[in-house]
């Protein structure tokens, strides 16, 4: 309860939260279970679960075909396009499970500051509410820099 309570503190507070431990830790049953408590007080919230290190950079972000010059979204900014379209009441988490990598995570630091904003290889940006927050999963952070690890709450199981 403790930990979920923690949880519930930094999504409140920042756009960014991570949830470390080992596997089979809880990570996964702890945002759950704060979701689930979270419905149950009448609170509708959405997620978008995906695993950034599973798919190319290209596929996750987005690109540009360079012959068409026709943008094709990805996995990570077809699910922003969608949490944008919620109304405010509707808080949406977007979920990354597994590990962090500088490859794609760099890309989410502007989103991860306080102003909110996801500026894609296109150039096009997107900006999110105050009912978004991005929330990881990971076993370890030893991959990610510096300036991502000070943009993010923290959750050690």
């Amino acid at each position: 309860i403790k930990k979920a309570l923690e949880l519930y503190e930094q999504l409140r507070q920042r756009m960014g939260v991570v949830v470390v431990g080992p596997s089979g830790a809880g990570k996964s049953t702890l945002w759950r279970m704060l979701r689930a408590a979270l419905s149950k007080m009448g609170r509708v919230v959405k997620q978008y679960t995906m695993n950034p290190k599973a798919m190319p950079r290209q596929q996750l972000l987005g690109h540009i075909d360079m012959d068409t010059r026709e943008w094709s979204d990805g996995v990570l900014t077809s699910s922003a396009r969608q949490v944008v379209r919620e109304p405010q009441e509707v808080s949406s988490w977007i979920v990354c499970d597994g590990d962090i990598d500088p490859e794609w995570i760099e890309s989410l630091n502007s989103v991860l500051d306080d102003n909110r904003l996801l500026t894609m290889p296109s150039g096009e940006r997107i900006q999110f509410g105050p009912n978004v927050n991005f929330l990881f999963e990971t076993h370890d952070l030893s991959c990610a820099s510096p300036a991502t690890i000070s943009r993010m709450g923290m959750i050690f199981l």
